[in-house]
């Protein structure tokens, strides 16, 4: 099992690189509607106009009192979800990459990666019974669906012969067809069950507790592709950060970090990224061949 939240300290752990951001502890539990938070340790770097996460929340300060250690905040900032957070959870100040945005990179590249161009899907099964002689068969319960890629029908309790001449056929009337999608037969099929085995795409994680191989579909060798992915998204818009014309937001002297170095610092992870999907995808095609178009 790896839970969004395994792959988002994956991705933390690699792009900080052992660098430590400045943290706290919560003094006490606080709700979802707690607006006065109160920190374990002296405030140092949390005052007025910074930003903290605690969990995958960030906080917006608006005032902060160094001999309370107490800081007045808005809760849920910048598109977060307020939530209850459990005395003694981890403070982070200005956080390099927010929690929630990590968790926004992980699936825009779970979404990519079963685009038609790197062509990577979880694989999904259906069993429906078949009478044999219907021409089109609804695909209850489907509802997202990338190709067909075999279907096998129960002639004995041992035997599962495969069935040629089918075709996936996608928006059809969902008064005929519920699921919008149908098989179609070109040729006789035996009744019985029928075994349909078929790609999908990979489904976004909607907290960092869902199972992104039996929630999302994403195989265990992918999971290292999500994580690179996610770094590349991540790093993408700091070059863009870096040519503000308004102000300069990094500690680091213009310099030390020329404009363009960013952008070429994630030229190997774009490679790796790269040859990975080709791997998975040639490991899929040779797993799940299709058969279904031959005689």
């Amino acid at each position: 099992m790896t839970t969004a939240a395994t792959v988002i300290d994956r991705t933390l752990r690699q792009l900080l690189s052992g660098t430590v951001e400045a943290r706290n502890k919560l003094a006490s539990t606080i709700d979802a509607n707690t607006t006065t938070v109160v920190a374990s340790y002296p405030l140092e770097g949390l005052r007025t106009g910074q930003i903290l996460e605690i969990d995958s929340e960030l906080m917006y300060i608006w005032t902060a009192d160094t001999g309370t250690k107490s800081l007045v905040v808005e809760r849920g900032y910048n598109g977060t979800t307020a939530a209850a957070h459990t005395a003694n959870a981890l403070i982070k100040v200005n956080p390099r990459f927010p929690r929630a945005q990590v968790l926004e990179s992980i699936n825009d590249e779970m979404a990519d990666l079963s685009s038609p161009m790197h062509g990577l899907f979880q694989v999904k099964t259906l069993d429906i019974d078949y009478n044999g002689s219907d021409t089109m068969i609804d695909l209850a319960g489907v509802t997202s669906i990338i190709d067909i890629l075999s279907v096998s029908v129960r002639y004995l309790t041992d035997d599962y012969p495969v069935a040629r001449k089918i075709r996936l056929v996608r928006d059809v009337p969902t008064d005929d067809f519920p699921s919008g999608y149908a098989l179609r037969f070109d040729q006789g099929v035996f009744p019985g069950r029928l075994r349909i085995v078929y790609k999908a795409a990979y489904v976004t994680a909607s907290t960092e507790s869902s199972d992104i191989n039996t929630t999302c579909g994403i195989q265990e060798s992918v999971t290292d592709i999500v994580a690179i992915g996610a770094q590349l998204r991540l790093m993408s818009p700091r070059e863009i950060k870096r040519n503000f014309t308004e102000s300069q937001g990094d500690s680091r002297r213009a310099e030390e970090v020329p404009s363009g170095a960013v952008g070429g610092s994630i030229t190997n992870l774009q490679r790796l990224r790269r040859d990975r999907i080709q791997a998975e995808a040639a490991r899929l095609m040779r797993s799940y061949p299709t058969f279904l178009s031959k005689d």
